[in-house]
């Protein structure tokens, strides 16, 4: 096996068709539920990184979502320290999810096809984490809303009577998930007055970074998406679509039935020169062992 060769692993929360996957040489790891009574997501993954290992990789890079949109992450770094003692494997969350994070395995792939060393492949993917973004619109009663902090003084009466206003007028909101924050940018009964607002964002953010690419995601919502997919396209904005992939069951629990949402990434970023990496990741690798940098790469 090649030096330069390592093993990519991912779970359904890049909303990564499996047929990408397996053209694409990613492990894919189904973690069973966060509260179930068999084995854990921990579990799942140190068996799956140990039979790598097995396999000849003496390397692994393993992919997921922010901590604020599903545990997986947590759950690797607790694998990969359970078995450094027979493979590297670098955690890097996305600080983000679905096709955000599906940005970072798409470019772990090719990193490694045009034989990025490793330790440069896993600091640009660290990199492109810091710049990729999701702007979802979740159902209303998704997981994502429950969660989001609420500056309130009414505690948790305050916090009812919002839940159920939400219920009752089918208010939706629209949220950015970046670098492992949730933060709601506007709220809405009309869905294309939100899309309008989604893509009035793409626009800020092309304004301020330059040209973009972009990915839509959709969860049972084909109107959605298509509003989202004109709204961009009317705002003129300078982005060139990736694709469209359909929310698994991980995400669709988090965003809820009937979500959309579109990642957004800086095309520099994105599309950048596999030579650039070459020697970016050996200024702080050899002064850190595996679980620092695990520490490190992805959200602070």
């Amino acid at each position: 096996m090649a030096e330069k060769d390592f093993a990519i692993v991912c779970d359904a929360t890049s909303d990564l068709p499996l047929s990408f996957l397996e053209k694409a040489r990613v492990e894919f790891v189904r973690l069973p539920p966060a509260h179930g009574s068999g084995p854990t997501a921990a579990t799942a993954l140190e068996r799956t990184y140990r039979t790598l290992a097995r396999q000849g990789f003496s390397r692994v890079v393993s992919v997921h979502s922010s901590a604020s949109f599903s545990p997986a992450v947590d759950e690797a770094r607790r694998a990969a320290a359970a078995c450094a003692d027979v493979v590297d494997v670098r955690i890097v969350a996305s600080g983000s999810a679905s096709a955000a994070t599906g940005m970072l395995i798409d470019r772990a792939a090719r990193y490694r096809h045009f034989d990025v060393a490793f330790e440069d492949a896993v600091a640009g993917l660290g990199e492109l984490a810091s710049h990729v973004r999701l702007l979802a619109i979740p159902a209303p009663s998704s997981r994502l809303v429950v969660r989001r902090p609420r500056r309130t003084r009414a505690g948790l009466i305050g916090r009812a009577a919002a839940t159920l206003r939400v219920r009752m007028t089918g208010e939706r909101g629209l949220y950015l998930l970046s670098q492992g924050n949730v933060t709601q940018l506007a709220r809405n009964n009309d869905l294309d007055e939100l899309t309008h607002r989604l893509a009035h964002a793409v626009s800020t953010v092309c304004a301020n970074e330059g040209q973009l690419v972009h990915a839509l995601t959709a969860s049972k919502n084909v109107r959605g998406l298509r509003a989202v997919e004109r709204a961009i396209g009317e705002s003129g904005v300078d982005s060139t679509c990736l694709g469209a992939v359909r929310a698994t069951a991980l995400t669709e629990g988090v965003l809820g039935t009937g979500a959309v949402a579109v990642a957004i990434a800086p095309r520099s970023a994105y599309w950048r020169d596999e030579a650039t990496l070459e020697g970016l990741g050996s200024q702080d690798s050899a002064l850190e062992s595996s679980d620092e940098q695990n520490r490190r790469i992805g959200e602070h």
